[in-house]
């Protein structure tokens, strides 16, 4: 989990709080959410309410953090990285979680390079890293315990080139096809022998 999961987790705990009927003053709640998260830290939120949810059905009184920990084990502490492919780096993981929780589209950016470009009045997106044309970055995530394809946030001309695909896809979309001809028509550019007009 990042920081921006800090909200999410604080509500899946206050279920479990209510679950198990436990009541507490304010500053030793908050205290005993910020411990919990700090322990179970390491592993993607939608594994740790997961598992808070699996500590309700299963157990009679309130989970320890251990007992949490216990329900994330199958699948997050196993998890190893495969021999062909690099861990990320912390960053790495921390900026794909915070794009992940943007939605991969994050506020304008005023840099030189995007306003060079002429996009600094639209949104910075997060993009796959590529290595070659046909060729996406990918690296063992040590706090998903998968293998993802890395990404960074697109800049200048690689933005502008972004949002020409993006804007193209749409306008193609518009004009959805009727039938096959219509729609050879619209990827090749041109008409087609035998269609009417």
């Amino acid at each position: 989990m990042t920081d921006f999961d800090f909200v999410t987790f604080e509500k899946a705990f206050g279920v479990v709080l209510t679950a198990f009927r436990v009541r507490l003053p304010v500053p030793e709640r908050e205290a005993l959410t910020r411990t919990y998260f700090a322990v179970l830290a390491a592993h993607p939120i939608d594994d740790v309410m997961g598992a808070g949810k699996r500590c309700i059905e299963k157990l009679r009184v309130f989970p320890k953090a251990a007992d949490w920990l216990a329900e994330l084990t199958p699948r997050t502490m196993t998890a190893t990285c495969p021999a062909d492919r690099r861990t990320m780096r912390v960053d790495e993981a921390d900026e794909l979680a915070r794009a992940a929780a943007l939605g991969y589209e994050d506020e304008p950016c005023a840099c030189f390079l995007c306003q060079s470009a002429g996009i600094s009045h639209r949104p910075i997106r997060y993009v796959p890293t590529e290595f070659g044309p046909d060729d996406l970055e990918q690296a063992f995530n040590p706090r998903r315990g998968v293998v993802e394809i890395v990404g960074h946030w697109a800049h200048g001309e690689e933005l502008a080139r972004w949002y020409c695909a993006r804007d193209a896809f749409f306008a193609l979309a518009k004009r959805a096809p009727r039938t096959l001809f219509d729609a050879v028509a619209i990827i090749v550019g041109e008409r087609v022998p035998g269609m009417e007009g």
